[in-house]
């Protein structure tokens, strides 16, 4: 009978990982229904897929407004079969944290090998104790998905590598790393910057130090055979995006850069420090200790290379840090592995057992606090959910199903509303997402571009802002900066009393005669 690998987790740890993933699924559930307005436009490509007009925003117009092909198609599954939306993505949500959980366990056995079951348990607890990745489960975008993909591919080369970390053993084949090279193309299709992951592991891995005379050229060789189905997938993707789309980059990439915002990024990272002291302390630590190995090199290696993309393009608007939560998997194992690896400063066993203590104090105690700020989020994003899907079937209800419009916050109100739409902020629009940004880096992260004169030349019906929309009671909406010197001659301002609330929007004139004939 073969001798089980060194970081097998014994089955008990098994029984106490698999518990504490639950316990994550239990807390995404604890927020409710919350899905933020992003994912709608998701969901609406996902719909006019099933609906046979192809993986478009609005029917007729070929734009590429999203960054998550994989989670997309997933849910167009779901959808073909009736299911709402909303429930689909938090399923998938869940199902995805759950095996994020279990992953980070497995990585985190297969970093620390002496100790597997202990820092299983450690590196599962870790990630599920996150409010903040329980949050993202149940917000209706790919995040816990790419999370758990990241996790895999980690796990894969952690055990390809196990060889050559027995002594005596032989270097490893070329081919060694075909598997999670596989799953590394897997990941392409889940987010565009899926890349710098993968360049992220295996620069980690040269850097490493060599044992012996040529083994730098053989890493480098086993990266190259690695990169053959990354570079496949692009080539994929790229080939059906030129054809489909006829841009070579998505159009989201357009929409959401224009410079670097080095100094909101490095805030949006000083945020998630702040909220995850406990994770960036000990992913320091272990870095320290770890940093002669090749698995160790390989996670942080990914984890830093991605970390400085995500300072760069200066981060996220929203207060989870999901920009951050794919790498916190790579950032659990290299903390958990050198903290529970052997150490000097931590000789006694009774020592060691006081820090456990104090940093679990301050896991616990910080991830309440984290937890209120979540819950807070949550309850606006369930109330902004059930306002805008009411507005947007009552629009559905009494507009043409060739109205019209256009609106900021492209997501839920386009989607139950079912009519074509103007996305202001040019995430599914083409023009929008290459028009100028003034100050890039001051406004709201992914979402600063605009042209009213572009929007307004289309001539939509409704005009529904952003701010004062969908109230409890009527408001004298004001021309806004940058609007067209002739909006007042073409639009004017109505409140629409709509189930106990009312709408504020800009109609065009002579619309609601149209409507009358």
């Amino acid at each position: 009978m073969p001798a089980a690998p060194a970081d097998a987790v014994p089955r008990r740890w098994r029984w106490a990982v698999l518990a504490v993933a639950g316990a994550a699924v239990g807390l995404g559930l604890s927020y409710g229904a919350c899905t933020q307005d992003d994912a709608f436009i998701s969901f609406r490509y996902a719909l006019n897929l099933v609906d046979g007009h192809g993986l478009v925003y609005n029917p007729g117009e070929r734009v590429e407004g999203f960054t998550n092909l994989l989670w997309t198609v997933l849910l167009a599954l779901p959808l073909s079969v009736g299911i709402d939306p909303v429930a689909a993505s938090s399923a998938l949500g869940l199902g995805a944290l759950a095996l994020a959980v279990v992953l980070t366990g497995g990585l985190a056995a297969a970093v620390r090998t002496s100790a597997p079951g202990l820092a299983a348990l450690a590196g599962a607890v870790m990630l599920a104790m996150d409010p903040q990745a329980a949050l993202e489960a149940v917000e209706g975008l790919e995040t816990d998905l790419h999370m758990a993909i990241v996790a895999a591919t980690a796990l894969v080369l952690v055990r390809e590598l196990r060889p050559a970390q027995v002594a005596g053993a032989s270097d490893l084949p070329w081919h060694a790393h075909l598997g999670s090279g596989a799953l590394l193309g897997v990941l392409c299709l889940s987010r565009p910057e899926a890349p710098i992951l993968a360049l992220g592991l295996h620069l980690g891995l040269l850097w490493a130090p060599p044992r012996r005379e040529g083994q730098r050229r053989a890493v480098l060789r086993r990266a190259v055979v690695a990169a053959v189905p990354v570079v496949l997938v692009l080539a994929a993707l790229t080939g059906f995006r030129l054809v489909y789309y006829g841009e070579l980059l998505p159009n989201t990439f357009y929409a959401k850069t224009g410079g670097q915002a080095v100094e909101r990024g490095l805030g949006y990272v000083w945020v998630h420090i702040v909220d995850h002291p406990v994770l960036w302390g000990i992913f320091a630590f272990g870095l320290a200790r770890l940093r002669r190995r090749p698995v160790g090199m390989a996670l942080a290696g990914a984890a830093v290379l991605h970390l400085l993309y995500v300072v760069w393009v200066g981060g996220d608007f929203k207060p989870t840090g999901r920009f951050i939560m794919p790498v916190m998997p790579l950032m659990v194992a290299v903390g958990v592995g050198g903290v529970l690896a052997p150490s000097p400063g931590l000789g006694t066993g009774s020592l060691r057992a006081r820090v456990l203590a104090v940093l679990s104090l301050v896991l616990v105690v910080r991830g309440v606090q984290v937890d209120q700020v979540c819950r807070e989020w949550a309850a606006v994003r369930h109330a902004n959910l059930e306002s805008r899907r009411t507005l947007g079937l009552f629009l559905q209800a009494n507009l043409p199903p060739g109205t019209w419009m256009a609106i900021h916050s492209a997501g839920a109100v386009p989607f139950y509303a079912g009519l074509p739409t103007i996305d202001m902020w040019g995430l599914t629009d083409h023009h929008i997402a290459r028009a100028p940004i003034v100050g890039m880096g001051t406004g709201m992260a992914g979402h600063e571009r605009s042209d009213p004169e572009y929007v307004f030349s289309r001539n939509p019906a409704l005009y529904l802002p952003e701010d004062r929309m969908f109230v409890l009671s009527p408001f004298q909406l004001e021309v806004e900066p940058g609007f067209p010197d002739d909006f007042l001659d073409n639009y004017q301002s109505l409140s629409i009393p709509i189930d106990g609330r009312v709408l504020n929007c800009w109609v065009r004139k002579g619309f609601l005669r149209e409507l009358q004939q």
